[in-house]
């Protein structure tokens, strides 16, 4: 920019020359600007349009989620009050009403799980008392401070830097929910058991835990501090099998009418419970709607059972006729030596 002279625009030629450069030079400074302006807004509008494509892309991925959530709700088994169910539901609500704690234990896939979505439900609806769910993974089994991480919300209440701390703060500000529901309890060690209870104690929380047969190391012991965490668990109740109504309750939801269609259902039940019923039934009606059926049959029943081989293994056991062993009808007499 030294030397400016050929560019001067000659309506300015009768001002000095330093003025000429200087009028020169705030136009090339404006130009200068006008182009940072634009490149500026082009930047600006290449970032917007990033986060609209982005936006765009998590709203289409939040759609196909809920989609995927919906096709997996109409797989789902619809809530059915089964026997198990009663059970759990009972059990939540003697909680409520007489302030005591409690333990369920029953056969895996009896359907105390679906029945505690339905009491958490229940609880979001106002059609039953106010409940908080807390699945007990192996790994969070063995660490109070992982078990407090996922009860706390539940009554209100952050947790802090310590274990000891947080227990204060949930034994003096747990308001929220009268029972706390604890699935896969049998993933939880002893002392952690016991720290809960003592929260339950203090706070006035009633905690109803549910898990398989394992979860009765809980109160078959004479072990003293067994025996301490049984004394807290005075409603107890076991879960053993479902019913053959409740089996045909299951299958009336998948429009199974048949007889021999039944009993393969019932069959069924004895061998996995609820949760084979709900494995095999949604896509033996899938089978149905497929052929244009209305019903469910028999062999829409065995087309479905075909994908699960040890569900077939275990209905033919359970179809076998028991094995007798033969006894000889004579006395077999020693040989001569």
């Amino acid at each position: 920019m030294n030397d400016l002279t050929p560019t001067l625009d000659p309506k300015y030629a009768h001002l000095p020359l330093h003025l000429q450069r200087g009028i020169l030079q705030r136009k090339l400074e404006r130009e200068e600007e006008e182009r940072e302006e634009r490149r500026c807004q082009e930047r600006i509008d290449q970032k917007h349009a990033e986060i609209a494509s982005k936006r765009a892309a998590e709203a289409a991925q939040r759609e196909a989620f809920e989609a995927r959530g919906q096709a997996h709700v109409s797989r789902d088994t619809p809530f059915v009050m089964t026997s198990a169910a009663r059970v759990v539901l009972d059990t939540i609500d003697r909680c409520v009403r007489f302030g005591h704690n409690g333990l369920v234990t029953g056969a895996p896939g009896v359907g105390k799980t679906r029945a505690l979505e339905e009491a958490v439900r229940r609880s979001g609806t106002m059609e039953g008392p106010p409940v908080g769910l807390v699945t007990v993974t192996g790994v969070m089994g063995n660490s109070t401070m992982a078990l407090l991480e996922e009860v706390a919300p539940h009554v209100g209440v952050r947790t802090v830097y310590s274990v000891t701390a947080t227990m204060k703060l949930l034994c003096s500000k747990a308001s929220e929910f009268p029972v706390l529901l604890f699935d896969e309890a049998q993933n939880l060690a002893d002392r952690v058991a016991r720290d809960m209870l003592a929260i339950s104690e203090q706070a006035r929380v009633q905690m109803l835990f549910l898990g398989n047969d394992e979860a009765l190391k809980f109160v078959n012991s004479q072990k003293a501090a067994i025996r301490q965490i049984a004394r807290r668990l005075p409603i107890r109740e076991e879960i053993d099998c479902i019913l053959d109504a409740d089996a045909d309750l299951l299958a009336g939801q998948y429009a199974v009418e048949e007889p021999e269609a039944l009993r393969l259902c019932r069959t069924l039940a004895e061998t996995h419970h609820a949760d084979g019923i709900g494995k095999v039934l949604p896509i033996a009606r899938a089978i149905a709607e497929a052929a244009g059926s209305r019903t469910v049959d028999v062999d829409h029943l065995r087309e479905a059972l075909s994908l699960f081989p040890h569900f077939l293994r275990d209905l033919t056991k359970a179809n076998a006729a028991p094995q007798v062993e033969r006894q000889s009808s004579f006395k077999r007499l020693p040989k001569r030596r």
